[in-house]
């Protein structure tokens, strides 16, 4: 019994602080190993400016994964926010805060969508998102009649993702909002906790009171307004819109969301972790790029850390609830020896 908890520690503090741990060390790797073009300031720079799409897609991902569902529909979200975030301005002449506003109402009326079919039409999650997810990428064809849209984009607009507030790139100010915002939400306060423990065990949670189907939709209408915000983000950097564009990116963000899972807080998703997991892909897949990788390596990359970030996950959250049952037994097991304690002594 003496060895279990020490144990546990190590492999407690492993979970914890390895990913942060390898980022380190394979920042230091490459920085050495490519120290012209790795280790410069415009580098570190780029790759934190340049996840912040995937990062605010890898938390579009988590947030049904938190109520124990699939969101597939994420990378089609973004692509179409891409697309009229652009095209309203472009085509339509809208102003740009107006563009924006509709965008993300499409966004959230996607997520409502999803909400609905998963829970008032029973249809599986991965099904219902999946057939989404073609619907949308359709719409986006149809709207831009699969031609590139491009002319002229206000700067007010474009300012949104190349500026920058004391030197800081625009989105990543607004990442690291969102996530403060997202981590309180999930961390401090009660609709946090029911989400968990939605994903954790839906019929228990039911039977505690808890309204599950009104959470689950929240989750997808959450992660399709991430999406959406992404997705103008997306069209505020590049300037232009193409139907196409986002389907790459839906490996890394996955990848991310369940390798945040096996960190900071082991066997449950969560916004430091996600953080974490898309920066640590990025510095790996940035520095053997440019050691030379060949052109199919990211996705090859991707997809595997995808299926290892899964099994990462699901081995976290077993142990977490070997962990919980073991705290159960040994808090019964010390009520029993008291309830046998202070019966010898009502005896005696």
């Amino acid at each position: 019994m003496t060895e279990t908890p020490s144990r546990d520690g190590v492999l407690g503090l492993v979970g914890r602080y390895g990913l942060a741990a390898l980022a380190v060390a394979l920042l230091v790797f490459f920085s050495i190993a490519e120290r012209d073009s790795f280790a410069t300031l415009d580098n570190y720079r780029a790759i934190l400016d340049n996840q912040t799409i995937v990062v605010l897609l890898a938390f579009a991902a988590m947030v049904p994964l938190i109520v124990g569902r699939f969101d597939l529909s994420v990378a089609a979200v973004l692509s179409i926010s891409h697309v009229f975030a652009v095209g309203l301005i472009v085509k339509q002449g809208w102003s740009p805060w107006a563009a924006i506003g509709v965008t993300l109402l499409i966004a959230i009326a996607i997520g409502l969508v999803n909400g609905i079919l998963v829970v008032a039409l029973r249809v599986d999650a991965f099904v219902a998102t999946l057939g989404t997810s073609s619907v949308v990428g359709g719409i986006a064809l149809a709207y831009t009649s699969g031609k590139t849209i491009f002319g002229k984009v206000p700067r007010s607009f474009t300012d949104l993702a190349r500026g920058r507030l004391g030197g800081v790139p625009h989105p990543v100010i607004l990442v690291a909002v969102v996530a403060v915002i997202v981590g309180v939400v999930l961390a401090a306060l009660p609709v946090g906790r029911r989400m968990y423990a939605t994903g954790g065990n839906e019929r228990a949670a039911r039977l505690t009171g808890i309204a599950t189907n009104r959470y689950v939709i929240g989750a997808f209408v959450t992660s399709s307004l991430l999406a959406g915000l992404a997705g103008v983000v997306l069209g505020s950097r590049l300037g232009t819109a193409s139907p196409s564009t986002g389907g790459s990116l839906l490996l890394p963000a996955f990848a991310g969301a369940f390798l945040g899972a096996t960190t900071v807080r082991p066997g449950r998703f969560n916004v430091a972790g996600t953080i974490l997991a898309v920066y640590t892909l990025a510095i790996a897949v940035a520095g053997l790029q440019q050691m030379g990788a060949p052109v199919w390596f990211e996705p090859v990359f991707n997809g595997a850390a995808l299926v290892l970030a899964v099994a990462a996950s699901q081995w976290a959250l077993r142990q977490r609830q070997r962990r919980a049952r073991q705290r159960e037994i040994a808090a019964l097991d010390a009520e029993l020896d008291g309830a046998a304690v202070g019966g010898g002594a009502e005896r005696a």
